[in-house]
């Protein structure tokens, strides 16, 4: 072949090549941490049989913040007037409640029945929260919508997206083992989840 076709070969082939789409590196997103923030609603039902039956309810708004093995959960009123504030970290629970009162109970439930008569199962609310419960009773469509944990029954009410919004919890689930002296002591605990976020450890709220 002659330098003249060579070179035209040459100009040719890069002619081509400057003129071809180049192709963009594929780039993975991350995935999103999940959520450790849940606000809402929560409404009340302790009622407690024998010989001097009564049934007390309370509701109002709440926030969850869950940071490892960290809860800190704030309740207060539906007017926006707190009502207590209960840490649980290193296997010990706090509670300050409106009047600046403090108390410790090695339970987040022991504590929360000890003040209010009527246990919240703060341990285990982010784990229900985001959809797990320990055991699955019943699924729809492929999805769990109801369990027992740790002596609750569990029901998801109602979804947003993958997550639930309404959660039903009561106390004792049916068959638990709770013993002849919670024989006659039912609590029904409603959760409506207005809004979620990630809070990175030591942000403030």
């Amino acid at each position: 072949m002659s330098l003249r076709a060579l070179a035209a070969a040459g100009a040719a082939t890069l002619f081509v090549a400057g003129c071809a789409t180049p192709v963009a590196p594929t780039v993975v997103a991350p995935p999103a941490a999940p959520p450790n923030f849940w606000s809402g609603r929560f409404a009340v039902t302790y009622a407690e049989g024998g010989y001097q039956p009564r049934e007390e309810r309370s509701s109002g708004r709440f926030t969850l913040l869950a940071n490892g093995e960290r809860r800190e959960l704030d309740l207060s009123s539906p007017l926006g007037q707190t009502i207590a504030q209960v840490t649980l970290d290193s296997g010990e629970a706090v509670l300050v409640a409106s009047d600046g009162s403090r108390y410790r109970a090695p339970s987040a439930e022991t504590l929360t029945e000890q003040v209010f008569g009527w246990r919240v199962p703060i341990g285990d609310l982010p784990r229900w929260l985001a959809g797990r419960v320990a055991k699955p009773t019943q699924r729809e469509d492929g999805r769990v919508v109801a369990g027992v944990d740790g002596g609750w029954s569990v029901r998801f009410e109602a979804f947003e997206g993958e997550r639930p919004r309404r959660l039903a919890l009561d106390w004792p689930a049916d068959g638990a083992d709770g013993g002849a002296s919670y024989a006659a002591r039912r609590l029904e605990l409603k959760l409506v989840v207005d809004s979620v976020a990630r809070v990175d450890a030591g942000a403030s709220r």
